[in-house]
């Protein structure tokens, strides 16, 4: 009877730390999912930059880009874009213009993170 005791919690014991390993893959296939879809949005955006930046303001360029975009935009994202467009671009610097147009009512917050034009 005690053979079958300690069986049981070895398997118990086992079981546990398969379902702990199973959490942590499954936080790890979320983090490289977010990754991708990211990464596939740098990568659209590289491949088709917005045109004639290096004349617009950087609040103009945000806003141009925002609304030619077909999704709401991160930070990064947007700095990316920017700079692939033709103007240097941060996502700390981008914040702060992002900032501004949020107040002047020309961006919108859709979610955390993620802007999108007006």
């Amino acid at each position: 009877m005690d053979d079958y005791r300690d069986d049981l919690e070895g398997v118990e014991k086992s079981l546990r730390e398969a379902e702990r390993e199973r959490e942590r893959l499954g936080a790890r296939i979320e983090g490289l999912k977010a990754e991708r879809d990211a990464l596939r949005k740098l990568v659209e955006t590289a491949e088709s930059p917005v045109e004639g930046f290096e004349n617009l303001t950087k609040a103009e360029a945000i806003v141009t880009l925002l609304k030619g975009a077909d999704a709401p935009m991160a930070l990064g994202d947007i700095a990316e874009a920017m700079t692939a467009g033709g103007k240097l671009s941060t996502r700390n610097g981008v914040s702060v213009y992002i900032d501004g147009l949020l107040k002047a009512g020309r961006v919108v917050r859709v979610q955390r993170g993620q802007y999108r034009a007006t």
